[in-house]
């Protein structure tokens, strides 16, 4: 789903949805996103948090994501994603970066947390990349190379294989440093806008968000499910990641259970603190139904001495006009 909704300014990083279907948070666990994943490797400040579940849950059915570096934004996109009740099948996630260490690094973060059955990690750059993978990706985050020649490089990469209307989300676009030529985030993703291959759609956090324009012209599409899951298992052995792969999806299934089993866990507290509080609700309920039958009646023995009180004036008045 195209994000329609445009913000202009470019200094306004403030959180803001960018699906007019979006009632600002899509559901409880985009509202703690930032908090949820602050303990993991990598950088983001809360504005990109948010917009990244929001990408996920609107656009996360073939994630690219170039610049891994610890899996912490691959868990936020892939939460997003599997969190939309619409989503008719598993998103896919193509997670891309030259540091071998992050490879390593981010399959153990989406290990822990249940993830690692849905993200295909690629050692290598992003023009290799789409040499061996014909995927057409739904949403892209670029956190890779933040020298102009390298995001110039990607940027012009990604215009080759993009549809029309995919958001892109430019991370450190925001940031100082490239007002002094040390990155060249902000200069190369304005000359990609300028070229009319995206429109500016808004600023979060330090991220700047683009929708892609017409010139943009491929299908999007991901790789069969069966296929994602051979080409996944067999690129973490190449790249020296796991060497069983029967023992690896063991392992990505132990994990998914006991994510599965936290997330249970913690929705039967959750359950326990809303009975909780129905019990409370309901004591209040009843003692406010009990306050007011007491208002009620003595309401109506006040009415009662009035009625008497006005009977005994006017005893007292025709009394004194007698007398």
């Amino acid at each position: 789903m195209t994000p329609d909704l445009r913000y202009s300014d470019r200094s306004d990083a403030s959180m803001r949805p960018s699906w007019s279907a979006s009632p600002g948070f899509v559901n409880a666990e985009h509202r703690s996103a930032y908090n949820d994943t602050r303990d993991l490797p990598g950088w983001q400040e809360e504005g990109d948090s948010y917009k990244l579940y929001e990408m996920g849950y609107f656009a996360g059915d073939v994630i690219l994501e170039i610049g891994v570096y610890g899996g912490r934004s691959a868990v936020v996109e892939l939460r997003g994603a599997l969190s939309n009740p619409a989503r008719d099948r598993a998103p896919q996630f193509f997670g891309i970066d030259l540091d071998p260490a992050a490879i390593g690094r981010s399959y153990k973060t989406l290990l822990d947390h249940g993830l690692a059955e849905y993200a295909l990690l690629y050692h290598g750059d992003l023009e290799n990349f789409i040499t061996e993978f014909f995927i057409r990706p739904t949403m892209v985050f670029v956190d890779g190379d933040h020298r102009y020649p390298g995001i110039k490089g990607d940027l012009e990469t990604l215009s080759e294989i993009l549809s029309p209307g995919v958001p892109i989300l430019c991370h450190d676009y925001s940031n100082p440093e490239n007002d002094t030529g040390e990155y060249g985030v902000r200069r190369a993703a304005t000359e990609w806008e300028e070229a009319g291959y995206a429109e500016f759609a808004g600023v979060f956090g330090c991220a700047a968000l683009f929708v892609t324009t017409g010139r943009c012209r491929r299908p999007c599409s991901g790789l069969r499910p069966e296929r994602f899951a051979e080409r996944r298992l067999e690129l973490l052995r190449r790249q020296g990641v796991v060497e069983d792969p029967v023992a690896v999806r063991i392992a990505e299934l132990e994990a998914r259970i006991e994510a599965c089993e936290t997330e249970r866990a913690a929705a039967a507290a959750r359950l326990r603190e809303l009975e909780a509080e129905r019990v409370r609700d309901s004591a209040a309920i009843r003692n406010l139904q009990e306050r007011v039958a007491i208002l009620l009646t003595t309401r109506s023995a006040l009415r009662r001495l009035a009625a008497a009180s006005a009977r005994r004036i006017g005893v007292y008045d025709y009394l004194k006009r007698r007398l």
